[in-house]
């Protein structure tokens, strides 16, 4: 394999297509909705505001360009998931509630892939459904569990659950002694990120490229502040993922943690052709903090998760990127998975962060001061975020709807769960992942 040393700093997806950023923030501007965050739930709360109200003034600013973060550094895996515990879900709000925030988000894996034909965004869509596998007893009693509660929550047959030979039938690494075949699909995020930038600027609305959010005041008109000039305007809504943490009201609300991929070089015949894996499905492991490998367009592979590291104060320097530990892990992993690919040469290495909340799940909301919130994405938030647009549409127009009701939303009166200040934090984050680390099988 080629030597850490050796590979490609850089996303790969970005290099899938190019991004030319728009022009930055000049002046003061007045309008009537400003979104703080331009990837996918800002992105889409924008395109459903737009699609409901045509006439609305939107302005979205953004420290990048959209794809830049988290929304293009994805692992690109569309999946019906509400955060990382739906077992937790089903204990606070009951499996009614929860049934229906997983069907509105598995609505919305079929939404997304209409809305990339319709608007011919070409984003390697390819709905090839996902092998959640397990790698030991722990987490094979996993997936029995997560059996069961399918077949509560939707009221059908429970999915069937694979034993070790039909589950490499269809992936052949020898590592999985069991999996269940869940609906989802496969896309390149960065392109699904600029695909859908496009749409929204042609719906008239004003992205701010390179426009970092300096400073929020609340109020009747609430104003953001950046660099170079200030929005004004009736709603302020912040969809900043990770970085949600540094404006007043999150900072121990979000933990901002690190993941980190690897991509190959495009496969040949013969290095595909030792290994079951005809349907291009994603495979993910059954653990909290997973591990996911899956083909893109051109036949590399890309295999992703390993360590996910947290920087004593909520650290997002680009050089933590780079960190030579989580490669090291994650080629360590690919190994056990696929020993038949010893000659697959790796190229890219990078990471991104994602927003874990305390209780695993997205929140919706309002603040005082007409500033809205979306956030806690956990890492699966390609669906998510397309259903989390439809809520804050609603939260901003101050519609009744079934999206305002579903368990997402924050109701007055119930407290949103928060992480201690450091260094309790660093120290809580370390046991709780040798925890999770013991009871699922890996330590």
């Amino acid at each position: 394999m080629r030597p850490l040393d050796d590979l490609k700093k850089v996303v790969y997806w970005h290099e899938t297509e190019q991004a030319e950023p728009g022009p930055p923030l000049r002046d003061s501007v007045d309008c009537d909705v400003v979104i703080v965050g331009g990837g996918y739930a800002g992105l889409w709360t924008a395109h459903f505001l737009k699609q409901a109200e045509p006439a609305l003034d939107i302005h979205v600013v953004e420290a990048e360009h959209s794809g830049y973060g988290a929304s293009g550094r994805a692992d690109g895996f569309v999946t019906p998931t509400i955060g990382k515990d739906i077992q937790a879900l089903v204990e606070q709000f009951g499996e009614r509630r929860t049934a229906e925030a997983s069907a509105a988000v598995g609505r919305s894996i079929l939404e997304i892939g209409r809305f990339l034909r319709r608007n011919k965004i070409d984003a390697d869509w390819e709905a090839n459904d996902y092998l959640l596998a397990a790698t030991s007893p722990a987490q094979l009693a996993r997936l029995a569990e997560d059996r069961a509660l399918a077949a509560r929550l939707t009221g059908g047959a429970a999915p069937e659950l694979l034993g070790a030979r039909a589950a490499q039938e269809i992936i052949g690494s020898p590592a999985i002694t069991g999996a269940l075949r869940t609906g989802g699909a496969l896309i390149n995020p960065y392109k699904l990120a600029r695909g859908l930038a496009r749409v929204v600027r042609g719906q008239g609305v004003v992205i701010h490229d390179r426009t970092p959010a300096l400073r929020i005041d609340p109020g009747v008109r609430p104003t953001v502040h950046t660099p170079g000039g200030r929005i004004t305007a009736d709603k302020v809504v912040l969809t900043a993922n990770a970085h949600q943490f540094t404006f007043p009201g999150f900072r121990n609300k979000v933990l901002p943690v690190w993941s980190y991929a690897l991509v190959s070089d495009p496969l040949t015949d013969a290095q595909l052709g030792r290994i079951a894996w005809a349907g291009r499905e994603g495979l993910v492991e059954a653990k909290t903090f997973l591990t996911c490998a899956r083909f893109t367009a051109d036949n590399r592979v890309l295999w992703a998760g390993g360590p996910v590291l947290y920087f004593t104060g909520r650290d997002l320097r680009r050089r933590r990127m780079n960190e030579p530990r989580a490669y090291r892990e994650l080629l360590t992993d690919f190994r056990r998975f696929f020993p038949m690919w010893d000659d697959v040469r790796f190229r890219y290495a990078y990471g991104g962060t994602i927003d874990i909340t305390r209780d695993f799940a997205p929140h919706f909301g309002s603040l005082p001061g007409n500033v809205l919130y979306g956030y806690g994405f956990c890492g699966n938030g390609i669906s998510a975020t397309h259903t989390g647009g439809k809520v804050l549409r609603d939260l901003i127009l101050g519609k009744d709807s079934d999206f305002t009701r579903l368990l997402y939303v924050d109701r007055p009166g119930r407290k949103q769960p928060s992480f201690p200040p450091e260094p309790l934090l660093s120290a809580g984050v370390r046991g709780m992942t040798r925890l999770l680390e013991w009871r699922e099988g890996r330590a």
